[in-house]
């Protein structure tokens, strides 16, 4: 047995939710009206917006489109990954976009091929969704990865230079801000692996149960999800620190001032 529908009368009770979110807005004078207003009816058109397409894409199934709207899916991480860093988009959208294309593909692929073991890896209801579980995840992690390295770089300049005037060559100057960026993207995925399933029941098992999966196959997805959002998180920020690097810096090794998120 499935989930339980939601009338509108429900939906309706669901968006006066917002009602204690704009309050606390007023007596706290937080001044947000406006983006939580915005960010709420994005959020509900998207998530229409996506309700009626994707109906057609499961219907049809077809594996280009199906692969299509994983590319896109990827762009558009992409993009958000280099407009919240704020970050030149010409000089890094090259490197960004292989360095997440490459680990969320593979690891869709292997996850539909190896663990859950469908011969159509393609078939939409695992492709976007799994997709789009592991890209929303290495989206977060790319830009706390960014964020920090051209932050750390910024702020310590002299850690990087220290080491050149000694002899060092970049990639050795610059390790130290790599490791701090890579644990930095890696903290929240590791906090949620170290309290999920005592703290809260994660989307993916909690979407399963109410679908009608046993609990036991929820926790098996749940537990492989996991992993592979692990593995795609670190090989995707590590991919995205090792492309970006060289075009962070002329050619005697000095840093370029770029404009980052404060």
């Amino acid at each position: 047995m499935g989930a339980s529908d939601i009338t509108y009368i429900g939906m309706i009770w669901a968006i006066l939710l917002l009602i204690p979110v704009f309050l606390i807005n007023y007596l706290f004078d937080l001044k947000q009206f406006k983006p939580y207003v915005v960010a709420a009816i994005r959020m509900i058109a998207q998530l229409a917006f996506v309700g009626v397409y994707l109906h057609y894409i499961f219907e049809w199934n077809k594996p280009w489109v199906n692969f299509l709207y994983l590319v896109v899916m990827i762009f558009i991480a992409v993009y958000q990954s280099i407009k919240q860093t704020k970050i030149p988009f010409r000089r890094f959208i090259f490197p960004v976009i292989l360095a997440t294309f490459i680990p969320t593909v593979t690891i869709v692929l292997y996850f539909n091929y190896l663990i859950v073991g469908i011969s159509d890896l393609f078939d939409a209801k695992y492709l976007i969704p799994i997709g789009g579980m592991i890209l929303g995840n290495s989206m977060k992690s790319n830009i706390i990865a960014l964020e920090r390295f051209y932050g750390e770089l910024s702020t310590n300049t002299r850690d990087y230079l220290v080491p050149i005037s000694f002899g060092a060559d970049r990639n050795r100057a610059v390790k130290p801000f790599v490791r701090k960026s890579i644990l930095a993207a890696m903290s929240p995925i590791v906090a949620t692996m170290l309290t999920i399933g005592l703290v809260s029941l994660p989307g993916m098992m909690t979407g399963q149960i109410l679908g009608g999966s046993m609990p036991v196959t929820a926790i098996k997805y749940q537990i492989a999800i996991m992993l592979a959002i692990f593995c795609s998180n670190i090989v995707g920020v590590a991919m995205t620190l090792k492309l970006v690097i060289p075009r962070s810096f002329d050619c005697y090794d000095m840093p370029i001032k770029l404009k980052v998120k404060s």
